[in-house]
């Protein structure tokens, strides 16, 4: 009966919304769970305090406007004055795809833009061809680092 009862809570646990199955045997996420986006961005000489004042800006109006943006940091390069890193997270991918349409980010990076030598973008975890392709098509350089096995964790009460 032991056995039973350890078999069966390995199987809830298996088909629990923790973790999303993909075709193969390994755990990978789906696009419709959480992913990390990386942006780094470069200031050009003399333009680290603009582009850390609108991308404060930006934050502030990020945090306001899209509640599909779980994290949204942004930080200093300790080697280089000059280097930033945005480090997002999306709920998923429709998230992202709100993100890339959203006025203040759109003003953002008309505004930013001038003052950096480079912006590039990774992503992390399972991401629709649908927000890759509308993020590419802005003319970032974007990575994709595709999940090869992983989990998501429901952190809701």
């Amino acid at each position: 009966m032991k056995f039973i009862a350890t078999l069966t809570a390995l199987l809830a646990a298996l088909i629990s919304p923790l973790t999303v199955f993909a075709d193969t045997a390994d755990s990978v996420v789906s696009s419709e769970t959480p992913f990390v986006l990386i942006a780094r961005l470069h200031a050009l000489p003399n333009e680290a305090d603009a582009v850390l004042l609108l991308s404060k800006a930006a934050d502030k109006a990020v945090k306001a406007s899209e509640p599909g943006m779980l994290l949204h940091t942004f930080d200093q390069d300790p080697s280089d004055p000059l280097g930033f890193v945005w480090t997002e997270v999306y709920a998923n991918s429709a998230a992202l795809i709100f993100h890339l349409e959203n006025p203040p980010l759109q003003k953002y990076l008309a505004d930013v833009s001038p003052l950096l030598d480079s912006f590039t973008v990774e992503l992390y975890g399972e991401v629709s061809a649908e927000a890759i392709n509308m993020l590419r098509s802005t003319g970032t350089p974007t990575t994709h680092f595709q999940s090869k096995f992983g989990y998501v964790r429901d952190l809701t009460p």
